[in-house]
């Protein structure tokens, strides 16, 4: 029975499947979908670049060798977009030289064709752990954008533990003025508390 944690990303995930192997996108598809994954599937790096709407959370299982663009040079087009979707490759055809390559440059993992039901869903899941992490960071930089720069002062006291009469102190404002802005903080960044201020703020690199 899958966990929580899990189920969640069944509901937010995509798993793309891009290959020139007809019966391979069929047979993944089946398998997938049979996991309760949502599976879109695609014959080219070139169809996936056109149709896929990348703003949608998930990850990629990509086909090193492919007719047109490769899954190496597809890979090179999303980095170079800035897209950062997590990507699993298969090949059957694979050489220490290529793993390294692929790894370096993003991937999440390089699974010999045909991959065993297990290695797939483990592959799948550690490759969604990722695109939620991924999708998580973005969230803490746009809401972290979306504060004032007086919040934000406010925010870096209110992670290292202050309280609103120490913020305004340092800050030489109201102690009501303060409230005011951690209550916005705790808004904006959907914190409940100070430490998990703390932690989105370390996410973000933001602390100095």
């Amino acid at each position: 029975m899958p966990t929580m944690s899990q189920q969640n990303l069944h509901e937010i995930m995509v798993i793309r499947i891009v290959d020139d192997d007809e019966e391979l996108l069929t047979s993944f598809r089946f398998l997938l979908e049979g996991e309760g994954w949502f599976v879109r599937t695609y014959n080219s790096a070139e169809a996936f670049l056109e149709k896929d709407n990348f703003n949608v959370p998930g990850c990629a299982i990509v086909d090193i060798r492919m007719n047109g663009m490769s899954g190496l040079e597809l890979q090179d087009v999303l980095n170079a977009r800035g897209i950062k979707l997590p990507l699993i490759f298969l090949s059957g055809h694979g050489t220490v030289e290529t793993v390294v390559d692929t790894l370096k440059s993003g991937a999440v993992t390089f699974l010999s064709k045909p991959p065993s039901l297990d290695k797939l869903k483990e592959a799948v899941e550690n490759a969604l752990m990722n695109a939620k992490e991924l999708d998580d960071q973005k969230t803490d930089f746009r809401n972290w954008q979306s504060l004032t720069n007086k919040e934000k002062e406010v925010a870096r006291l209110v992670s290292e533990g202050l309280l609103n009469k120490q913020i305004a102190d340092e800050l030489g404002i109201a102690e009501r003025t303060v409230q005011t802005h951690r209550t916005m903080v705790y808004r904006k960044l959907d914190a409940k508390n100070n430490i998990e201020v703390y932690k989105i703020l370390n996410r973000l690199k933001v602390l100095t």
